[in-house]
């Protein structure tokens, strides 16, 4: 596991460089504060690791972050998790059971657009004569990070506070998505991708590179045009010019499709990324110590392959953890992959006393049981896809012996091959205090690193969470141009015969390619458009969950649209909110200002079906 980020700088950086000037006007010699720091142009590289290590601090809050609740609010995933679990049952069900369910996410994304801030306004405080390709670099990573914020900010709340300044106004008010956050997320992804060049950073490396920001671009650009212009099939759309109406450094004044594609192209053809050569590679179920024990990959392994590892070829960017987890601190087990814990199989027993997580279910290890598969994702994939066993595990089947444990919900004993934990046969299973997880035996075998988290099942979880694959990339050129070629490339990947383009065919490709990585919500959103109703794409996708089966505390019975108050339903639920989460209402009365800062359609007094106050509702 490689060490991304200096720990001292992040933890020293992880409340924020925030004021601490007086009245007495003294200079504080002990705390790093914005009188004293950054004081030189190397400070601006501990900013830089603080600001990437936002999405550390978002990562510790699993069932908050961007892609572990865009897959469970998906047609794709369930909640899942105890019948306690209501947290993860009303995210997955498009209700609220706490006011507080995103305040975490919330006020980490705005210390994420406050640090890029500070390097994009602050960087020209000192002289970079010779340096310039590492001032342009290092500005264009921020900019990156910014529109990342505002992306999941953006494609979370909608109409969000919003600010393009080294400081936020008091009061911030909320800005309009489609005609003023988005035209600025798109420039700050152009910012970066022309700020940058090709092999400024090491591939995996954990910065953003050229060819990620192109990539991130596409997806900002796809949705914008899909979900607020309606565009349809964005291949033979015919898309105005989105128009930058202000001036930022590296961005001109206006981004066309044409222009998108070309940034595509770029990245596929000069970033340095390649598709992984096995898809079964790209997951950590081929690493070193459980491949010869699986017999889904033996194949593999006897040819001598093993997983493509963090950082590999086609990880274009990613979060990344290292063996710095803990129980106390600012960022406590964001160092840690925490959604990999939450998708293990179930923990606890079935009437019978039988476990989860030990040699019968091995090399998938046992956890929270949470964003789980929904059965019509499972029932809808041919089994001639290769990917569908490479991303799904159906563990009654795949286990020498599962257990539907008694305390579980939503549980249709199929998981997520793509992000769960991984055991292997050298590890205690009796004592989750010492080494569980594969990524314990490689921390214990390979280095005297000390098991910091002291509780390896927990803590020993340090695969990337992959936020853009190349191949993402390559679906999204087929999409926008019309053809076939990526497409195919792709498929061909795994076995699969060429075909050709149509919006069916690129949808049902970009359906099982991604399946699973949290990518799929948002791309039925788009291909809905905003004001959808209860017929378009997204809601009916959402609707066909309703009847799935799935085993609830140890019996089968079907799941459908819980406490359905005034006749809701997944459809309902996403017309009414076309897709976007309750703003957090203390946030709301902080401001106690409806022309500052209002609560989403959907979510206000009254709401129909919108408070989830027990357990869903099961057949």
């Amino acid at each position: 596991m490689k060490k991304i980020y200096t720990i001292a700088i992040a933890a020293l950086l992880a409340t924020g460089v925030t004021s601490c000037e007086n009245a007495l006007d003294t200079q504080n010699y002990t705390e790093a504060n914005t009188s004293n720091f950054p004081a030189s142009a190397n400070d601006l590289n501990k900013e830089l690791a603080a600001l990437y290590g936002v999405m550390n601090q978002i990562s510790q809050t699993a069932n908050e972050t961007p892609w572990l609740v865009n897959h469970i609010m998906a047609d794709e995933g369930n909640g899942g998790g105890s019948a306690s679990s209501t947290k993860i049952h009303a995210i997955g069900h498009l209700m609220y059971n706490q006011e507080d369910m995103f305040d975490n996410l919330w006020k980490r994304i705005y210390v994420g657009i406050a640090r890029a801030n500070a390097i994009i306004y602050g960087v020209d405080a000192f002289d970079w004569t010779g340096q310039e390709k590492e001032r342009d670099q290092m500005v264009g990573e921020a900019y990156f990070m910014r529109g990342l914020f505002y992306l999941w900010g953006a494609q979370f709340w909608g109409d969000i506070p919003a600010y393009w300044a080294a400081g936020a106004p008091d009061p911030c008010p909320q800005q309009d998505a489609e005609t003023v956050i988005y035209p600025h997320i798109l420039a700050d992804f152009v910012s970066a991708a022309n700020l940058m060049n090709h092999g400024m950073t090491t591939m995996g490396d954990g910065h953003a590179t050229k060819a990620a920001a192109e990539g991130m671009l596409a997806r900002a650009y796809m949705f914008y045009e899909g979900f607020y212009k309606k565009a349809g099939e964005l291949a033979s759309a015919s898309l105005a010019d989105v128009v930058f109406n202000f001036e930022q450094e590296g961005a001109g004044t206006s981004l066309s499709k044409a222009q998108v594609i070309s940034y595509v192209e770029d990245a596929i053809n000069n970033g340095g990324y390649s598709l992984v050569e096995d898809y079964r590679l790209l997951w950590q179920y081929t690493n070193k110590y459980t491949i010869q024990d699986y017999d889904y990959v033996k194949d593999l392994a006897e040819a001598g392959k093993v997983w493509a590892g963090n950082g590999n070829c086609e990880e274009m960017f990613q979060v990344q953890y290292m063996n710095s987890g803990g129980w106390s601190g600012n960022i406590q087990m964001g160092f840690t992959n925490q959604v990999s814990l939450y998708t293990g199989l179930r923990n606890g027993n079935d009437s019978e006393g039988n476990e989860n997580g030990k040699e019968n279910t091995m090399p998938f290890g046992q956890g929270w049981g949470q964003g789980l598969v929904n059965t019509t994702l499972w029932d809808d994939w041919s089994d001639d896809d290769p990917r569908k066993k490479a991303t799904i595990l159906n563990a009654p089947e795949e286990c020498k012996k599962f257990a539907f444990v008694t305390n579980c919900s939503e549980d249709a004993g199929l998981y997520n091959k793509k992000w769960m934990p991984i055991t292997c046969s050298k590890s205690h299973w009796n004592d989750v205090n010492s080494v569980y997880t594969w990524w314990g035996v490689l921390r214990s075998e390979s280095s005297t690193a000390a098991n910091n988290n002291k509780n390896s099942f927990q803590g020993d979880h340090f695969a990337d969470m992959v936020l853009l694959r190349l191949a993402d990339v390559m679906l999204m050129h087929s999409e926008l141009t019309g053809t076939a070629t990526q497409m195919n490339k792709v498929r061909a990947r795994v076995g699969l015969p060429a075909t050709t383009y149509s919006w069916k065919n690129i949808k049902d490709e970009r359906r099982w390619e991604l399946a699973c990585e949290g990518i799929r919500y948002n791309d039925l959103r788009r291909w809905s458009g905003k004001n959808g109703g209860v017929n378009c794409e997204a809601a009916a996708a959402l609707q066909r969950q309703d009847g799935s089966r799935v085993n609830y505390k140890g019996h089968w019975t079907v799941m459908h649209h819980g406490q359905a108050v005034g006749g809701s339903s997944w459809a309902q639920r996403y017309a009414d909110t076309d897709g976007f989460v309750m703003i957090p209402p203390a946030q709301i009365a902080i401001t106690n200002d409806e022309t500052v800062l209002k609560q989403n359609p959907g979510w206000g007094a009254g709401a129909h079906g919108a408070n989830m106050t027990g357990t869903p509702i099961y057949d």
